[in-house]
């Protein structure tokens, strides 16, 4: 008798956390989506610890960047985000000597952006490396320094243009209506949760957002197989794979794929009535 309630019980709580995330997942794609956009594989990348797991499932993981420091030259140097930024987040600037502050990570919500203004600077800015290689290597054509340089700005301006993602995240902030009314055409602009940390550096505060909440993506067994069969051009070294998916954000902020996957070297294999369906996981 002891058993059978233990297993009654069981079965109950499973079917209670069923029916909670079947109803989130109904809550958050009720209604308009918060934004929709059309990513490509610039943005959406095979996940590479997912062939690891015990699951016959594919996953994409959402590609985003930080927009780099157009202080700096190192392309790789993040900027940071501003004191005010972080103060507007809840941050406290207290320990401004550096021994300590209150609140070293937070949660906040992130605006991608895609394609926009800062996937353009970043473009120009290669540019602007590659044209300042070249006039140097003009000056001294037969230095061996200045050719490698000239050589690494045109693979810079090849990954800006052609391979790098362009879904940048441009702004933070804590209250959703305030940033959607900052950024406005969802076909452009997402928010959706993350986590930003901070800490004092020179007697300022300063800080990054650290990681998005969301960004896995299953992709359903329908679509699998020949979703996998493009994605696995990068690891044959073939033709990159090209495709295009339209992600939603929802009422909740989280995303789903809306749409059958398309294939631009083949043209339109679905039919418009096709569903994907997506089930989101997060990462601790």
């Amino acid at each position: 008798m002891r058993n059978r309630n233990a297993l009654l019980g069981g079965l109950a709580l499973i079917g209670l956390t069923n029916a909670i995330a079947l109803g989130g997942v109904w809550l958050n794609r009720s209604g308009e989506p918060d934004s929709r956009l059309l990513l490509t594989e610039r943005e959406l990348r095979r996940s590479h610890d997912w062939a690891d797991r015990e699951n016959s499932g594919l996953a994409l993981r959402l590609d985003w960047r930080r927009p780099s420091d157009p202080t700096s030259d190192d392309r790789y140097q993040s900027l940071m985000l501003s004191e005010a930024q972080l103060l507007g987040l809840g941050f406290t600037t207290e320990g401004r000597d550096g021994r300590r502050f209150a609140n070293r990570n937070r949660e906040a919500l992130v605006v991608l952006e895609l394609d926009g203004p800062a996937h353009k600077a970043e473009v120009e800015r290669a540019n602007q490396q590659l044209r300042k290689a070249r006039s140097e290597l003009h000056a001294a054509p037969t230095d061996k320094r200045l050719q490698d340089a000239e050589s690494a700005a045109r693979d810079y301006v090849e990954d800006a243009e052609q391979r790098d993602s362009r879904l940048l995240a441009v702004d933070v902030g804590v209250e959703r209506e305030v940033l959607r009314s900052r950024y406005p055409d969802r076909s452009r602009y997402a928010i959706v949760p993350g986590h930003v940390s901070a800490w004092v550096r020179e007697g300022h505060l300063t800080g990054q957002i650290s990681r998005l909440r969301i960004t896995e993506i299953n992709v359903p067994h329908t679509w699998r197989e020949r979703l996998d069969e493009e994605l696995a051009r990068n690891r044959n070294g073939d033709t990159p794979p090209r495709f295009r998916l339209w992600l939603s954000v929802g009422q909740r902020l989280e995303p789903w794929i809306d749409s059958p996957p398309e294939f631009p070297r083949e043209g339109p294999r679905a039919k418009a009535g096709d569903a994907v369906s997506l089930a989101s996981s997060t990462r601790p």
